[in-house]
């Protein structure tokens, strides 16, 4: 089972429109709303694929109705708490024209010292000690009125109870989370940039894997980097693993990241290896590469993606 928590989640609306001029009336061409956020996102790409996961996180008021609806109308099972303040609602547009993207992020709700409470005792009451394929995500910023060590206090918390924790966030979110000791990070390379304060973009493939190294001997069991069309790494500390993405037409690299968690854990809840896992998140954020905007994966594109995709021992 692959759980998934989103502090912060939102209704992501994306508007496109034919050419974006300021101070004048458009006409939008198309628009649609998906339930977004990184956890969210994996148990998104874990449906679509097949796999078993659940959501779990703070919504709120009318807008937090219509989050569950949207995760409900995709089949995805879902038990978010209630919280006073309205769910955030983003805004992303699409210039047809230019094929430019503009995001409008909205700050979120306040959530208590007490929600979180609430969300640590749900999550002691799923866990299932009994089985090692159990891996809980961890995804995206912490909404207001958290402290900067929640991540890491779910993750202590849950490591008691046999949890493999995924951290998956960015600046001191994950600089903090690390300490909490999670099973994997999945940095990209401007978010292992400003984890580690080593400049690696352009740097050879070694200077990565001393980073990675770095990761691992702060208690982190495993580091999945993603370097875009570049390749992604794997580094444990046994093993460093190499994959190179296939060629595909970018529609948008949206979720591409969280693409990658949803199809790696997928193989690892199915007990394929490490070597087949880094095979499914490269194929899977490939696929979330090819669709527009907050769509996420297509499983016929993740399908035709997987067998052309090589993992090298490095």
């Amino acid at each position: 089972m692959i759980i998934t928590v989103t502090m912060n989640p939102s209704i992501d609306l994306t508007v496109d429109v034919d050419g974006l001029k300021l101070d004048d009336a458009i006409h939008m061409v198309g628009i649609h709303r998906d339930p977004g956020g990184k956890g969210v996102n994996v148990s998104r790409v874990v449906n679509t694929l097949g796999g078993p996961t659940i959501a779990y996180g703070f919504i709120g008021g009318d807008e937090g109705g219509n989050f569950s609806l949207l995760l409900a109308k995709e089949g995805i099972l879902n038990s978010f708490l209630a919280i006073e303040e309205e769910t955030r609602i983003n805004i992303i547009i699409n210039d047809l024209k230019t094929k430019t993207q503009t995001r409008i992020h909205a700050r979120g709700p306040q959530v208590t010292l007490e929600d979180l409470y609430k969300l640590q005792q749900q999550l002691r009451r799923i866990s299932n000690p009994s089985t090692t394929q159990q891996y809980l995500v961890l995804g995206g910023s912490l909404p207001q009125g958290l402290p900067i060590t929640a991540y890491r206090d779910i993750i202590e918390d849950t490591k008691e109870i046999g949890m493999r924790t995924v951290l998956d966030s960015d600046g001191e979110y994950l600089k903090h989370g690390i300490k909490g000791g999670p099973f994997m990070i999945k940095p990209n390379t401007y978010e292992l940039e400003r984890l580690t304060g080593r400049e690696l973009m352009g740097k050879p493939i070694t200077e990565f894997v001393d980073a990675g190294r770095w990761v691992i001997d702060k208690g982190v069991e495993m580091v999945a980097i993603t370097r875009g069309p570049r390749d992604a790494l794997l580094i444990t500390k046994e093993i460093v693993l190499k994959a190179k993405p296939p060629k595909v037409k970018v529609v948008s690299p949206v979720g591409a990241g969280d693409s990658f968690v949803g199809g790696f854990l997928l193989a690892m809840v199915r007990n394929y290896g490490l070597k087949e896992a880094l095979r499914w998140g490269v194929a899977a954020g490939a696929a979330a590469a090819m669709s527009p905007s907050t769509q996420l994966v297509k499983r016929e594109d993740f399908e035709a993606l997987l067998p052309q995709i090589a993992v090298e021992e490095v």
